[in-house]
């Protein structure tokens, strides 16, 4: 299926690419330029942004610039894109737990409590929808070791005005080092975007796909084999599970309209209008979301003594878990905008969503449980700005219905900066956050051939206060937080819940410096558990980005080599259960304490951008400890390459 994909889409890409040259060549551009009285002011067609389903919050859009630079863009991993703050299980695709948990809270209502695989999943959250001048086609390819391969498209046209279509499209597969280590996904997300001239009606709509599957091998039978290097072809290495995969497959369709009960003026020009003292209504916003997720267990040899316990089928484990979700959201707010183009003193926001939830059990073609679940979710939000350089944001929200009725989140922001906008000392922002939820429905209720289980947990409490400052090449912060009975899978892959109260203080530093043609990235982060055992983290985390940027042919390209560096201290890494896609606590074996480092060349000639890396180099005199996780090794050093070509017709 994904090599048909991936043909169809190279056909639309090349019959549009024909199509626009031909449009092209056969249009006399001069001449159309002669009709216009007034020459219009010159821009670059080739810029563009994106934004994202929070689109109508402030009245306009809030665009972001899409990166174009070759900084960074050797880090075609979802998990590296920012950092490197996570466990994994050594392969691109597997799935992970973030190592920084802050800030804990989960969204408001119902959630099954399994996101383990997000970050290789288009989430509606994180659409991007393109805003451009010029029909946009960005394709690109990454080649890792053992015959890892990753393909991308992404797509925007205008095809009508301001009515715009696109499409992102991922597909990957990574056999891996290791036996039965193989991932292999396919993203796809389509988009339909359109605003009114006076920007008075807008909407936004979207379908997504997301597929997984990955193999599962349990890690390998024997930790000595690796740290010792016994077998270098690590084909040869016993693994714990012969035949085991997880599958997860997800579509889902999203539309969200707004509507401004008064009319706006289209421009500052529009002085007729703007003189006219009028009654803001303010906007109407309604969303619509409907999502299916399949997640599936699978192994033919479930009786091999990996797993303690056989509760219905010794011979196939076929657990199946399959969640319906319908989401309706009505808002109205009055944007941060005014008629004048000023910032409102004080913008209001107030809505209710409401959510209907079908989840079902399977392990066999006779074998079902349903459960139904109906939420309302009233929130509030407002927004503070008696002058430009102090914001103060709060936003609030209830449950009410099934399961976790009664759970509720406070988030506070208080926002300043440092002298003048144009000549300040950097901006400070204090956060708060209390919350009040219960755990995902995961830990309380689960069903499986390998594990079942029915708790009853207290509602998790957070008491959480920031500080963060952000000055030219600097930011750095600390978060204190106070969490009550936290829910955490334990020594054997239960769920338990610790009733007294912890502390967890954050502290981060990140810079991004600049000397001469030299560049310096680090990203470092402290973290300490007080009070408890049942979270275990890295106390230190560490990552550095040294590279040099050498114009050539009058700027036309750009050479840049650069070494990479990652590291974190020792400490008990959470094993990984694959019949529950989760990480548990586990007291036997620690990881960390190795240096990861890799040496890369980036290159951009005009639209087009590669990069040849070197990574994990230091396996040659490091050792082999770079554990992914317990009894995951990481990946061992290896050439990679990638390749993203720009189009702009």
């Amino acid at each position: 299926m994904a090599d048909k994909l991936l043909k169809l889409l190279l056909l639309l890409l090349l019959v549009n690419s024909c199509f626009s040259a031909t449009f092209a060549s056969g249009t006399d551009t001069a001449a159309v330029a002669k009709k216009f009285k007034k020459p219009k002011v010159a821009r670059d067609s080739t810029i563009v942004s994106f934004f994202y389903n929070d689109f109508e919050k402030i009245g306009q859009l809030n665009t972001h610039a899409y990166d174009t630079a070759i900084a960074g863009f050797q880090n075609y991993d979802a998990l590296y894109k920012k950092d490197r703050f996570s466990e994994n299980l050594g392969n691109i695709g597997s799935i992970y737990q973030n190592l920084v948990p802050y800030p804990f809270v989960k969204a408001s209502g119902w959630d099954f409590g399994i996101h383990t695989f997000d970050a290789y999943m288009f989430l509606n959250d994180s659409v991007r929808y393109f805003k451009i001048f010029k029909t946009f086609t960005e394709v690109s390819y990454f080649q890792g070791a053992k015959k890892e391969n990753t393909f991308r498209a992404i797509f925007s046209r205008n095809l009508y005005k301001s009515l715009n279509l696109g499409f992102d499209f991922r597909v990957y597969n990574a056999p891996g080092a290791y036996l039965r280590q193989r991932t292999n996904g396919i993203n796809f997300v389509l988009t339909l975007q359109y605003f009114t001239k006076d920007k008075r009606y807008g909407f936004i709509s979207n379908f997504v796909f997301n597929r997984l599957r990955n193999q599962e091998n349990g890690g390998i039978a024997y930790d000595s084999v690796f740290e010792n290097n016994v077998e270098k072809n690590r084909q040869t290495i016993g693994i714990n599970l012969q035949s085991a995969q997880n599958r997860m497959k997800e579509t889902g369709f999203y539309t969200k309209h707004y509507f401004n009960l008064s009319k706006h003026a289209r421009d500052e020009k529009d002085t007729a209008f703007l003189k006219d003292r009028h009654v803001d209504l303010g906007r109407l916003t309604y969303a619509f979301y409907f999502n299916r997720q399949v997640q599936n267990y699978m192994d033919a040899y479930p009786d091999t003594g990996f797993y303690k316990n056989i509760y219905f089928n010794t011979y196939d484990t076929r657990d199946s878990i399959t969640i319906d979700r319908i989401v309706n959201e009505l808002t109205w707010s009055n944007p941060t905008f005014r008629k004048d183009r000023k910032l409102r003193v004080l913008q209001l926001e107030a809505g209710i969503k409401q959510q209907y939830i079908h989840l079902s059990y399977k392990q066999d073609s006779a074998s079902y449980q349903h459960k139904y679940f109906i939420q309302y979710i009233p929130k509030a939000a407002l927004y503070f700005q008696p002058f430009s350089s102090l914001l103060l944001e709060a936003h609030g929200d209830y449950v009410l219905g099934d399961y976790n009725g009664g759970d509720f989140s406070l988030r506070v922001n208080l926002s300043t900066i440092l002298g003048k906008l144009n000549k300040n000392a950097g901006t400070i922002m204090l956060t708060g956050i209390y919350a009040y939820q219960q755990p995902g429905w995961y830990y309380n209720h689960f069903l499986g051939n390998n594990f079942k289980w029915d708790t009853t947990f207290n509602k998790q409490g957070l008491i959480s206060a920031g500080f963060d400052y952000k000055f030219k090449f600097l930011n750095a912060g600390i978060n204190f937080n106070r969490i009550t009975n936290y829910v955490y899978l334990d020594s054997t892959a239960h769920p338990q819940q610790f009733r007294n109260e912890f502390g967890y203080l954050y502290a981060y530093f990140n810079t991004d410096v600049d000397l001469w043609r030299f560049k310096i990235r680090t990203k470092l982060a402290y973290q300490t558990v007080q009070g408890t055992t049942v979270l275990r983290l890295p106390a230190f985390m560490g990552s550095l980005a040294v590279f040099y940027t050498q114009p050539l042919f009058k700027g036309a390209a750009l050479l840049q080599p650069g070494l990479n560096f990652y590291y974190n201290t020792l400490y008990y890494a959470d094993g990984y259960m694959p019949a529950l896609r989760s990480y548990y606590i586990q007291d036997n074996k620690q990881t960390g304490n190795y240096l990861f480092m890799d040496v890369f060349i980036n290159i951009k000639i005009q639209r087009a951008r590669f990069f040849v890396a070197y990574t994990n180099f230091g396996t040659m005199f490091e050792g082999h400890t770079y554990w992914a996780a317990p009894h995951y090794p990481g990946q061992d050093a290896a050439f990679k390459f990638g390749i993203s070509w720009r189009f702009h017709d």
